[in-house]
């Protein structure tokens, strides 16, 4: 079934191809000028994250050589010299972006439009969808285009929903959800449904660029739970138009709109937290951004002219079809030089998060699947230095539990083996005895250092919204706001082990060549039955009773260094109970526990959405 205009031919008529070299020489000038302070933040960043590192490898190396170094000690330096470089890096990011935020810093690479007139480019608003909720699509859909029409700007957009449902049931709704739609007024929304699913969702756009992809300067890539209001939309074109080197432009979405307690912290870390890690990864990639699948603008013709998606060799998992291919269509589009920004200066961009942890690590699956494949690109050729870090930067998202969890097993059988010797210290290459010193302090010391890196953002992105009078009434009051920020702490405490644990057998077997489908993720709310959680963390609670019990036998003295880490496999099934409860989310919402700016009035697309859900 087909809806749309047809254009005439690929790429004929293809209005403004020649804006990228019209404007290069204005564009060239910006980048000159950006050029320095681009490299000199870049080698600030290393420089931090090295010295970082440094310092803490180095008391360990000095806890550690007092006897000579094993085998197993190497192993655990290596380890955690790796992790800790991982985590040092998070923390910077995340330091960056306060800074910037504080001193209203943006990525000064992207130039800003001087007015904020209409523009009269021609963009197409993309929903791919599979067997998706309709009634939440079409909600979507709606308040998108009514957004829209409040800027004046209908006739500049279309709306094309783009369905590889294979479910009658799915087909039917959509066709129904399409024909109310049709109000006579702009934007024109257009339904085309494809019996075949090649290529998935990238064939499936890609599909849309062929047959009507000439019609059009910009496409907006949409998910089916994504939001973005007429205002963003009409910014993000005008950003296009002044930046005609620039084939992409990614929004970082907020989550919304979900009340199970595990989402709504999920919405919470994303409003106070995510701004500070988006910032600074904006000023550090600068025009070597990456792209995240939707909530993006992209300029169509480069789009159709470099990224087409080869595939990978040998077989599936990590061969075959590309399943991220947006970091890969990110890729190609550096290669051939065109510039992509994160921006993170507009608002007005939203989606929805997963409803429990069990349908976090369903998406979270897929998504590990997809990055791993990645290893094959990293050295490909042509790939700009930013696009291999962004390739690499996804594979040690996954790759980085495992290597936990491999540390602090090895970590057990360092403190097991460590010898009983005066302690000592080192002044150059020679031990001195320091009978006031104990290697259990410089334990603590790394372990501080760790918990200051990983928990650390958490405060300052919270320093940053109490000294902000509308964004702390945007989330609760300060005290509400700082109860929250303490509480995510736990609950994230607890959670990362579990995390860790699934994605560590996630590795695993797709290493081992399991392989899934990428299929419709569930997005409702839904209260997980005790017996589906006790099926899905069965094995993390036998690890971490197991693993209590051992250390209790083996290492008494060392088990409440574990405590932390132990607690949240051990709880998994309560926990996740727990966080899985809408009950549970709304008396947190009752008690002003993890507010969000759209529960306090402050986003109306959201109540919109909900009004014409529950409608």
């Amino acid at each position: 079934m087909d809806s749309a205009p047809r254009a005439r031919s690929f790429g004929s008529g293809f209005p403004r191809t020649s804006d990228a070299e019209t404007g290069g020489a204005r564009l060239a000038s910006v980048v000159i000028r950006n050029a320095t302070s681009l490299t000199t933040l870049r080698w600030l960043f290393l420089a931090l994250v090295l010295a970082t590192t440094a310092a803490a490898i180095s008391r360990l190396f000095n806890i550690l050589r007092v006897d000579d170094l094993t085998w197993l000690e190497t192993a655990y330096l290596v380890l955690v010299a790796i992790l800790f470089t991982w985590i040092s890096a998070s923390f910077w990011i995340a330091a960056l972006g306060a800074y910037a935020r504080w001193r209203g810093l943006a990525d000064f690479t992207l130039e800003r439009p001087q007015d904020a007139g209409p523009s009269a480019s021609r963009t197409a608003l993309l929903f791919p969808v599979r067997n998706e909720d309709t009634a939440r699509l079409v909600a979507g859909i709606r308040t998108v285009c009514e957004s829209v029409r409040a800027e004046g700007l209908g006739e500049f957009f279309d709306v094309y929903i783009l369905s590889d449902s294979n479910e009658q049931a799915s087909i039917t709704a959509e066709t129904a959800g399409w024909q109310t739609l049709q109000t006579g007024e702009g934007p024109n929304v257009y339904y085309r449904h494809r019996e075949d699913n090649t290529g998935k969702k990238a064939g499936n756009i890609a599909e849309f660029c062929r047959n009507w992809g000439a019609l059009y300067d910009y496409m907006v890539v949409l998910d089916a739970d994504s939001l973005m209001t007429g205002d963003t939309l009409a910014s993000l074109v005008r950003l296009m138009d002044v930046n005609p080197r620039t084939a992409l432009i990614q929004v970082a979405p907020q989550l919304v709109g979900r009340d199970s307690l595990f989402a709504r912290i999920q919405q919470f870390t994303s409003s106070v937290y995510g701004p500070l890690y988006a910032t600074g990864l904006s000023l550090l990639q600068g025009p070597g951004g990456n792209y995240w699948g939707h909530n993006a603008i992209i300029r169509i013709q480069p789009f159709m002219d470099h990224c087409g998606l080869p595939e990978l060799h040998g077989p599936a998992p990590l061969g075959g079809e590309i399943l991220s291919h947006d970091f890969v269509e990110a890729a190609l589009l550096r290669r051939a030089g065109w510039h992509l920004h994160l921006v993170t200066d507009l608002e007005g961009s939203y989606e929805e998060p997963p409803p429990t942890l069990i349908d976090f690590l369903i998406r979270d699956r897929r998504w590990c699947q997809g990055n791993l494949q990645h290893l094959q690109l990293i050295l490909g050729q042509g790939f700009r230095t930013e696009s291999r870090g962004h390739f690499f930067n996804g594979v040690m998202s996954y790759v980085s539990s495992p290597l936990w969890l491999a540390m602090l097993i090895v970590s057990v059988f360092v403190i097991a083996n460590q010898p009983h010797i005066a302690p000592v210290i080192y002044i150059g290459r020679y031990p001195v005895l320091a009978f006031g010193l104990s290697h259990t302090f410089d334990f603590a010391v790394l372990v501080l250092s760790m918990v200051v890196l990983l928990y650390g953002p958490k405060f300052l992105a919270l320093a940053l919204l109490l000294r902000d009078p509308a964004a702390r009434a945007a989330h609760g009051g300060g005290w509400n706001a700082t109860a929250s920020v303490l509480l995510e702490a736990v609950f994230s405490t607890l959670l990362a082990p579990i995390s860790m644990l699934s994605q560590s057998a996630f590795v695993v077997r797709i290493m081992l060549g399991e392989t899934k489908g990428w299929g419709a993720q569930f997005r409702g709310e839904r209260q997980l039955h005790i017996a589906v959680i006790a099926r899905a963390f069965a094995i993390h609670t036998l690890v971490g009773v197991g693993a209590a019990v051992a250390i209790h036998l083996w290492l008494p003295a060392s088990l409440w260094w574990f405590i932390p880490l132990l607690a949240g496999p051990i709880l998994s099934i309560p926990l996740v109970r727990l966080t899985s409860s809408t009950p549970a989310g709304l008396a947190a919402r009752r008690l002003g526990l993890f507010i969000t700016p759209g529960e306090t009035g402050r986003i109306g697309v959201v109540d919109r959405v909900r009004a014409l859900t529950a409608a």
